[in-house]
């Protein structure tokens, strides 16, 4: 399982753990740990930003999920071994 960051049609953009580099025929992939970003601030240098050094202190990230599978995928990231620190170790909103 490598960290990818996963766009859809739907504008989300998904942080997980995939066995896979791109959706299968129904444009869907499955995730491992999956969490959001609900909120990045310009800082982050968009979602490039999110899979170089990951969210920051203002971005704002939901909670886990043990698995999900997205539909409408448009784009899958890679994920560097800083940003998957920053995304594990990443409050949850809302979350004290």
């Amino acid at each position: 399982m490598k960290p990818v960051i996963v766009c859809t049609e739907s504008r989300g953009v998904i942080f997980g753990y995939s066995k896979k580099d791109k959706p299968n025929k129904k444009g869907q992939i499955k995730l491992k740990k999956a969490r959001m970003c609900l909120y990045w601030p310009q800082s982050v240098g968009g979602v490039f930003g999110l899979g170089e050094n990951g969210p920051n202190a203002e971005s704002k990230i939901s909670a886990e999920l043990s698995g999900v599978l997205l539909e409408g995928v448009t784009a899958i990231f890679d994920v560097s071994k800083l940003a998957e620190n920053a995304w594990k170790s990443a409050p949850i909103q809302g979350r004290i």
